[in-house]
């Protein structure tokens, strides 16, 4: 069976595709979305624009409150799948990142449990147009993601 190393070559145009954006640490802001992968965390996202690319999240557009979070489920070539998140929900039935994490790249802990709304997945496009506002928080370890739902009966 041959194996699928890489040639030095292709393995210099990843790193330099995808750079090791952990030594930026706290200067990191914004990231073109062409950096982004799967688990990363943002602040920011306009509800107006959650809801034109859920149809229903949030359920209310609030005068108070006009952002959710998002969280990117996984990255691609042509946009990224991210979910909205929000501090209301229930572990039964939502995946969440709890309480306390600290974050991957970023001195950023997370100061609330956040529930990953993944029945309202949608796309981004690499091209940011949307979404121009979103600040990064960092990347979620995968310990830091809980998983106690409880299926239906």
């Amino acid at each position: 069976m041959k194996s699928k190393a890489q040639t030095p070559t292709a393995s210099l145009v990843a790193t330099l595709h995808k750079p090791d954006l952990s030594i930026l640490g706290n200067a990191i802001r914004s990231l073109p979305p062409a950096q982004w992968t799967e688990r990363m965390f943002f602040t920011g996202a306009a509800d107006t624009e959650l809801r034109e690319q859920t149809v229903a999240f949030p359920a209310t557009l609030r005068q108070d409150k006009t952002t959710h979070p998002i969280f990117l489920l996984q990255a691609g070539t042509s946009g990224h799948a991210a979910c909205p998140c929000s501090t209301k929900g229930h572990w039964r039935k939502f995946r969440y990142i709890r309480e306390g994490c600290r974050l991957e790249m970023k001195e950023h802990t997370m100061d609330r449990d956040s529930f990953l709304i993944e029945r309202y997945p949608f796309t981004l496009p690499l091209d940011h147009r949307l979404f121009k506002q979103v600040r990064f928080c960092g990347r979620v370890p995968e310990g830091c993601l809980v998983d106690r739902r409880v299926p239906d009966r």
